[in-house]
């Protein structure tokens, strides 16, 4: 993969529910109300002039990963995928290698932010699934919020050859400001294999755009974790009654502060470090 590939990655695909590939209650009993199909993604990337995507498994499709494993099969020069899989179940372990050697899937996503006690992520029988993350080189994207970082540090130490990526800016609490849980995010650069997603930069704003009260805390990523470790992504699809701007804009005005240099690794070479393995 060329490291000037603008990458967006954090995007989203789903059905509308018809069958083979349909929902379920496993994640989440909300139901889209508008289409994220890959057809609209691929366009949606051309005209925004994105190289390449990684499909976040889609809460709707709970941990029936299918859907997104036909996309990576149809488009695979196209796009990356990172699975939903249950840390519970007991061969969690054998279905991300399976997924990886099957479908190319390239790590999997952590949901703890669903959780009120987040402390079986550290828990002894997460060593399997975090061998195999570490055995294939694929990293784990973590949902959580700044609060639970505690909770993930100790595997960050256990397992220092995989990588971990926190989605949303770690979903930071506006009314505590920068000095609030946010920092035990900041505090957690020291990991080097913590990164961080400048994701979700309009849904976590309360103002208009071009959303500057969340500018701060990417300013803040930047200057802890440096842009070898930031990820720019769009959230795709965005919804139609939004009215917000489509493609890198809002990463891109977030981000206006970097070089050019420096912009050329959030916008893509830090996520192809990541998921170009092989």
């Amino acid at each position: 993969m060329e490291t000037d590939m603008r990458i967006d990655s954090h995007v989203h695909v789903w059905t509308m529910g018809e069958a083979p590939f349909t929902h379920n209650d496993q994640m989440s009993t909300r139901r889209p109300v508008y289409p994220g199909l890959v057809e609209d993604l691929i366009r949606y990337m051309d005209l925004n002039s994105i190289d390449r995507t990684v499909l976040i498994q889609c809460m709707y499709h709970g941990y029936d990963n299918s859907y997104m494993c036909n996309c990576l099969d149809r488009y695979p020069d196209r796009l990356h995928g990172v699975a939903l899989i249950d840390p519970m179940a007991p061969d969690a372990a054998e279905t991300l290698i399976r997924l990886h050697h099957e479908h190319g899937v390239q790590g999997m996503r952590l949901y703890p932010i669903k959780d009120e006690d987040p402390s079986w992520l550290s828990r002894d029988d997460q060593n399997a699934l975090w061998n195999a993350a570490q055995e294939l080189g694929v990293p784990i994207t973590w949902f959580g919020r700044c609060d639970q970082i505690p909770f993930l540090e100790p595997m960050l130490e256990r397992y220092p050859e995989v990588n971990i990526i926190v989605d949303h800016l770690g979903e930071p609490n506006l009314d505590e400001g920068i000095d609030g849980d946010f920092r035990l995010l900041l505090g957690a650069a020291r990991h080097p294999n913590l990164y961080v997603k400048a994701t979700r930069i309009d849904g976590i704003s309360r103002l208009p755009w071009p959303h500057e009260d969340v500018h701060p805390y990417v300013e803040a990523i930047h200057g802890s974790f440096g842009p070898r470790r930031m990820l720019g992504c769009t959230g795709f699809p965005e919804d139609p009654q939004r009215g917000e701007a489509v493609g890198f804009r809002v990463v891109e005005e977030a981000t206006a502060f970097l070089s050019e240099e420096d912009k050329t690794w959030v916008l893509g070479r830090t996520a192809a470090s990541l998921y170009d393995r092989g």
